[in-house]
């Protein structure tokens, strides 16, 4: 099979160079993007995995891989989804949910560029944040990600090709068409749940009433582990009043609205944090009990 690195290439030739530059926008709008994949799509250094079945029907043409990319503008990520269908099913295909999953992941987008020359064309750069049923290379969670792919039109009905995905250095998948959805139009950015997701450093500092004694310094520093899901898993080590602590594990909850404003609880101990719309930095402050007063901020690793 041919170097993955040609993938690399030709991403970087549409991100990046004084013509894409020139004639760039910063983002583009949600988009649905479905596509054909077959056995001649894959460029990798080392052959999927599939099983034998599934290989057998794909070399024989009695099925195929469909691939889904559907991207939100205000979350800025795109989920990928990979079903099993019938050899020749249309695209889109009619009730994707029904099919056999082949293999779905979450990409957190980190830049991305539209240009109109030579020809229109949308880059996303990313990584996967998660991947609950993995690829047939295994699982990618942390892999960077390229997305590239021109486009004929605008709208509910859009021809989209050539359609590449690398994903460096693991596999890389060409084809040269696809249907969908496009608008340039960016939604304005919101926040969820699954936005607070993966490991952030962290440290929190103020005061503890230590009752009759009064106020004593606390200080603590650790790893706070976001699941994108509502739960939360911190690893912390700090001081109060010149007591140490160290090595402490835990687990809390959390919810975050639209406005990347949230709450993370357990146990009698409640904070309020706010997330950056990139996900890339939380802030907090303690608002229960109130013995304690403190606050802090993190960012991911």
């Amino acid at each position: 099979m041919k170097p993955i690195v040609l993938f690399s290439v030709a991403a970087a030739a549409l991100g990046s160079g004084p013509a894409l530059h020139a004639q760039t926008v910063a983002s583009t709008g949600d988009f649905t993007i479905e596509r054909v994949l077959t056995l001649a799509s894959i460029v990798a250094p080392t052959a999927p995995n599939f099983p034998p079945p599934v290989l057998a029907g794909l070399q024989a043409g009695a099925i195929e891989i469909h691939q889904v990319f559907a991207y939100s503008s205000a979350k800025g990520t795109v989920e990928q989804t990979a079903f099993v269908v019938p050899g020749n099913s249309p695209v889109p295909f009619p009730n994707p949910s029904a099919a056999p999953l082949a293999d779905h992941y979450i990409v957190q987008v980190d830049a991305s560029n539209v240009t109109s020359s030579p020809s229109p064309s949308v880059v996303l750069i990313g990584h996967v944040t998660s991947n609950d049923v993995a690829t047939p290379w295994g699982n990618i969670t942390g892999a960077g990600i390229t997305i590239s792919f021109g486009y004929r039109n605008t709208g509910s009905s859009v021809q989209f090709g050539p359609i590449i995905e690398s994903v460096s250095p693991v596999y890389g998948l060409y084809t040269a068409a696809g249907a969908g959805s496009l608008s340039l139009t960016p939604s304005t950015q919101q926040c969820s749940v699954a936005t607070l997701n993966g490991t952030y450093m962290f440290q929190l500092g103020g005061a503890i009433n230590g009752g009759f004694v009064g106020f004593a310094p606390y200080w603590e520093s650790g790893l706070l582990i976001a699941d994108g899901k509502g739960g939360v898993t911190v690893l912390d080590s700090g001081n109060i009043g010149g007591s140490p602590f160290s090595g402490r594990t835990f687990t809390m909850s959390y919810t975050l609205d639209g406005d990347c404003q949230g709450t993370l609880s357990s146990s009698g101990l409640s904070m309020d944090f706010q997330v950056s719309k990139d996900a890339g930095s939380i802030t907090f402050a303690v608002t229960k009990p109130s013995t304690i007063v403190a606050n802090g901020s993190g960012r991911i690793q």
